[in-house]
């Protein structure tokens, strides 16, 4: 009787190693088509299918399906003349019972039944030896006896695993094959020894690489045995503004990877990096005129420039200002840079509308060469029908430059925005119109925004959006018209994180 102890070396833990990382790896761009293969059991001429409690004779059909996808191992039991039926094989290495979940590997396969002989009287030795760092650690042997059985058996594999410094156990090991807990072993005509798989914990990292505009985390750091499949992460790990991660790229090998593709752990740390893709904005221009027809939409991906629309539409009583983003108003022609926004909001402008006869409506740049003092006195003045707010502002110690004044000392600039006057019978926030506010108002806005031609002023649903559903619900920079920032204050209202009454003052952002 001879007795095989096999030892897993280095070489042979790198070519498994190699073969997993090859079956997992991922090319973006290359033909994705997954092939099928065959599964064929193969029963042999002298066998035959017991029928079952019923009297019929069970079907063993054969299968086909791609890389790594399952099937049900047959329940049906067999008959040989002088043999008693134990189970499955593929390779008469590892065992499979009926029931049992059966992975399909990357090429065609047989799958036999295994015998064993009913007049054997020989018997091997199955053990589970644990050596850690050159001594026998009998304490564990104890928890993993060995079992004696003839050629044919299928013995289970423990589910035990035992510590090691810096190692993590994985399954048990021969010496050239790896079985998991509740796997089986076939039993040949020899003695088996099977030793705790030991596998080393390297650091796998997921940093942002050189990328600005990172909203959160840079950097996440994980320790996983080598050998080990893991998921990677999604593409929600990091946020950059104007852009979305659609893959990860393998700093340690070259290769790109899905997100939340399989990846098999080398022997060694690995970096992963995102994939950025820019995104492409619909760039909206609010026209302010209370209808989201005069609106403009230019699409543009981040990084890239557009050049600002010309308004196409006109106000009785005001001349068109130019387009406002932020603190910054721009001019039809001129170029805007798309460096994205944060995820989840998008990119828009409003329209300045000036009162005829007011004064026009003008940018100014401060670059500060000291330290900064600023004092502010502010005005309203009524003009029929508008609420017109002019701020007047002096800075100190700093270099100014408008289209009006330049000086290097002290510098007056006086910049008018003006809004339409607030109506008298609003009901803000009520945007259905049925005398309360709550999330329904919330849901008709976005559905007037999302498809107008159904919910806005004059659509085709019955529920549509009417004129007066729109001014009460032009709750933030009211005279701006319906934007999704007026949803998002009434969602903060309905939280009771502010108040909700209309404001004449022109903000770049929800309070």
């Amino acid at each position: 009787m001879n007795t095989i102890i096999k030892k897993l070396t280095a070489a042979a833990s790198s070519a498994v190693i190699a073969v997993c990382s090859v079956g997992f790896n991922y090319s973006f761009g290359a033909d994705t088509e997954e092939k099928t293969y065959k599964v064929h059991f193969e029963l042999g001429d002298d066998v035959t299918i017991v029928p079952d409690d019923d009297g019929n004779v069970p079907d063993i059909k054969d299968r086909e399906g791609t890389f790594n996808s399952t099937l049900i191992i047959p329940t049906a039991e067999l008959q040989r003349e002088g043999y008693y039926f134990k189970g499955w094989t593929d390779d008469n290495v590892y065992g499979y019972i009926g029931g049992r979940v059966y992975h399909i590997p990357d090429h065609d396969v047989n799958i036999t039944p295994v015998w064993q002989k009913k007049d054997d009287k020989v018997y091997h030795t199955v053990k589970f030896s644990v050596v850690i760092d050159g001594e026998v650690r009998e304490d564990y042997e104890k928890m993993v006896p060995g079992e004696k059985v003839r050629a044919g058996a299928l013995v289970e594999i423990p589910m035990n695993v035992f510590p090691r410094s810096g190692y993590t156990q994985s399954g048990w090991t021969d010496g050239t094959h790896v079985f998991a807990g509740q796997q089986y072993i076939v039993v040949g005509d020899e003695d088996i020894t099977l030793e705790p798989n030991w596998c080393k914990k390297y650091k796998l990292t997921y940093t942002v690489g050189d990328a600005d505009r990172i909203n959160g985390a840079v950097k996440q750091e994980y320790e996983v045995m080598e050998t080990g499949a893991v998921n990677l992460q999604s593409n929600d790990r990091f946020s950059r503004s104007g852009f979305n991660i659609i893959g990860w790229h393998c700093e340690t090998d070259g290769q790109d990877y899905k997100c939340d593709q399989k990846f098999v752990m080398p022997a060694n740390d690995v970096v992963m990096t995102p994939i950025w893709n820019p995104i492409n904005y619909t760039i909206v221009f609010f026209a302010n005129t209370g209808s989201s027809k005069d609106d403009i939409r230019v699409k543009g991906k981040t990084d890239t420039t557009i050049q600002v629309p010309e308004c196409t539409v006109k106000r009785d009583g005001y001349t068109f200002g130019g387009w406002q983003r932020d603190d910054k108003i721009y001019q039809a022609g001129e170029d805007f840079l798309i460096e994205g926004a944060q995820p989840g909001i998008g990119i828009s402008f409003k329209a300045v509308w000036n009162a005829e006869g007011s004064e026009t409506t003008t940018t100014t740049t401060t670059t500060a060469s000291a330290t900064t003092t600023a004092s502010a006195t502010v005005t309203t003045t009524t003009l029929s029908g508008a609420t017109t707010v002019s701020a007047t502002t002096t800075v100190s110690s700093a270099t100014s430059t408008s289209s009006q004044t330049t000086s290097s000392s002290e510098t007056t600039t006086t910049t008018t925005t003006t809004t339409s006057a607030l109506p008298s019978d609003v009901v803000y926030g009520d945007s259905n119109g049925d005398g309360s506010v709550d999330m329904s108002d919330v849901v008709l806005i976005m559905q007037a925004l999302a498809n107008p031609n159904k919910f806005d002023i004059n659509g085709t649903d019955d529920n549509h959006i009417t004129e007066k559903g729109r001014t009460n619900a032009d709750v933030w920079n009211t005279g701006d018209g319906l934007t999704t920032e007026d949803a998002l204050h009434i969602q903060k209202y309905l939280l009771g994180l502010c108040d909700i009454t209309g404001k004449a003052e022109m903000t770049s952002s929800p309070e």
